[in-house]
Formats: C-alpha cells, sequence, structure tokens
C-alpha cells in the first residue's frame, strides 16, 4: 500500500507509524520543495513535490498533516484523485469548512477518516468499556499546556495557526467517544487573540455537564487531570507529555465504587526499547486506517468519521459565538 503524507513537521510522527504498520511511505509534500526533498531524502521517501496534486497521483492513500487552514484543501484534492484519506485533527479551520468536508466525503468512493490518539491508549479504552455499564453526570477536565501558541497575530483574530485552540478538540472527541454521547448546548470564556485559555461548558445528550479548562502554560509539556462522576462512583487519571521522560504518560485509571478505590486499567509511561506511548497510538491508528483499504465502504468504528470530526468542530464554533455574544449557544 502507497502512503502519501503532506506535511514535513507533524507528518512525519505518521511516516514512521505507517512504516511501523507495514505500509510505504513514497511520497512527501510540503509548502517549500527544497525543505521537503531535504527532509525526503533523510527519510528515504523517494517523491518530494510542493504540489499536492502530484503526490496524490503517486500514491493509494494519503495523510493530511498540514497546518488547518489547508486541511480542507487538501483533503478534497486527495479525495478528488480517488485516495483514500486519514487527516489530523483538526478536521478544518472552520466549522463551515468541516461541514463542506462531510458533504464531499459521503459522496466519496474511499474512506475518509481524522486522526484523534486520544482514543487508540489503552487505559482510554479500558475506561470507554467500562462506561458503557456506568453513566456519567459530570465530567470534569484540567489540562495546562505549554505548546499553545500566544503571540499575537493580528488585532482581533482569536483563531490563529490552530482552529482548536491549541489542542481543545482532542478533549472534546474524547468525551463524546468515551460517553457515546452528542453535543447539546456550549457556553465558553476563552481568553487571547488567538485564543490561549479556553474554559467551556459543554452539555451532553446524555444529561451530563462536561466541564473543561484548556490553558496556556509557562511550564513545558502537556498537563492533564480528568475526572467522571456518576450517581455512585467516580472514575479519573491524569496525563499527558512529560518532556522530562520523552514521551506520554498517563496514569492508572482509578474508580471509586462499593467504598473501595481499584485500578481500573495501568497507566503508560516511555519504556526502553518500546516505542513511546503517543507514537504507539499513532501506529494503531495507521493499523486501522490500512485495515479499511480495499474494503467495500465502510470507516472502522474505532477511528473518528468526518462527520465525528464536524461535530466537534462545531463545538469550538459554538464556543467562539459564547464568546462574542457573552450567552449560552444551544446546538441543532
Amino acid at each position: 500500500m502507497r502512503i502519501g503524507v503532506i506535511g514535513t513537521k507533524w507528518g512525519l510522527m505518521h511516516v514512521g507509524a505507517f512504516r511501523a504498520a507495514g505500509a510505504e511511505v513514497v511520497a512527501l509534500c510540503g509548502q517549500h520543495e527544497a525543505h521537503t526533498r531535504e527532509v525526503a531524502d533523510r527519510e528515504g521517501i523517494a517523491l518530494a513535490t510542493a504540489d499536492v496534486r502530484e503526490l496524490c497521483a503517486a500514491v493509494d492513500a494519503v495523510v493530511v498533516a498540514s497546518p488547518d487552514a489547508l486541511h480542507r484543501a487538501h483533503v478534497e484534492a486527495a479525495l478528488d484523485a480517488g485516495c483514500a484519506v486519514l487527516c489530523e485533527k483538526p478536521l478544518a479551520l472552520t466549522h463551515e469548512d468541516a461541514a463542506a468536508l462531510v458533504e464531499r466525503a459521503r459522496y466519496a468512493k474511499c474512506p475518509c477518516v481524522v486522526n484523534f490518539p486520544y482514543r487508540m491508549l489503552p487505559p482510554l479504552r479500558a475506561l470507554r468499556a467500562w462506561l458503557r455499564e456506568h453513566r456519567a453526570h459530570h465530567l470534569v477536565i484540567t489540562v495546562r499546556n505549554g505548546f499553545v501558541p500566544t503571540e499575537v497575530l493580528e488585532p482581533g483574530a482569536r483563531v490563529g495557526r490552530s482552529a482548536d485552540f491549541g489542542g481543545v478538540s482532542h478533549l472534546l472527541d474524547a468525551v463524546l467517544w468515551l460517553t457515546g454521547a452528542s453535543p447539546s448546548w456550549v457556553q465558553a470564556s476563552l481568553s487571547g487573540r488567538p485564543v490561549h485559555t479556553a474554559a467551556l461548558q459543554v452539555g451532553l445528550s446524555s444529561g451530563a455537564v462536561l466541564v473543561l479548562t484548556h490553558a496556556s502554560s509557562p511550564e513545558p509539556g502537556l498537563h492533564g487531570g480528568w475526572s467522571l462522576l456518576g450517581e455512585d462512583w467516580e472514575a479519573g487519571f491524569s496525563g499527558g507529555f512529560i518532556p522530562a521522560r520523552e514521551g506520554w504518560c498517563v496514569s492508572p485509571v482509578r474508580c471509586f465504587e462499593s467504598g473501595a478505590w481499584w485500578d481500573l486499567a495501568p497507566g503508560l509511561e516511555p519504556r526502553p526499547g518500546e516505542r513511546e506511548p503517543w507514537a504507539q497510538a499513532h501506529v494503531e491508528t495507521a493499523r486501522r486506517f490500512l485495515g479499511m483499504l480495499g474494503q467495500p465502504p465502510r470507516v472502522d468504528a474505532e477511528l473518528a468519521s468526518v462527520e465525528e470530526a464536524a461535530l466537534v468542530q462545531r463545538i469550538l464554533s459554538a464556543a467562539l459565538a459564547s464568546e462574542d455574544g457573552g450567552r449560552r449557544i444551544l446546538l441543532d
């Protein structure tokens, strides 16, 4: 299976993932041809180009890991060329672009899915299975993110290079995936231009309420805590990227039920001789994506469909509208 990757930065994570999954990465596309050739030579990739159409003509499937603002054009180009598509999160820069991609993918002959690696982390997969029998009433997530850009790009612009405020889409998709619910309303308070601190409340179709705080932090890395509360139970874990450990770490998932604490799932941490956990999550995504190819049109239920990714984008759009209007936004 011939894979082409659009993006010379985060795209390299997908180069390693697809190779580990048994695919051949034969083409790399970047914005600057000379730099793309340099990266391709270093990675042993035959075709280096700045022309997306040239890449699409040379491969069977395309990974879109370009800047958010280019996702729509690159996904459409790949689908027009008859290629299967794995798009990096978020699906697009705006909800309107995401909705347009939903319509375009609906008539595509090849699968189109979105990369949300939280779905591939074993502790979260165990939690999702447990939640099928346990209804959450409240979900509280607090994340400090040292990777969120805080520089002012232009006066008044709330959305900068990242359409998801530096990573909020990861968390929103994980919540919807864990609970199997859909959003019904959003209320938000956003700070920064572009947004670097987001405080969101999201009402879910299950009746649960998500309280999410995602803030820029001077501390390097990404650190977060999750707490889920039910009528007579509690579950939680912490995790994130720890620079000192050179990788992704997740604590054991702990539950309180029937008067006692117990571990639902073991944690994750980088170990010598093993693939770093976040990189391994990308390998699992690549394996599942490859498993869809050559089959009747379908989407692996564990991967995010464009419809699911567009729903996440709808929440982000509603958060902007809530901040601008100072009110709760009801979703269709």
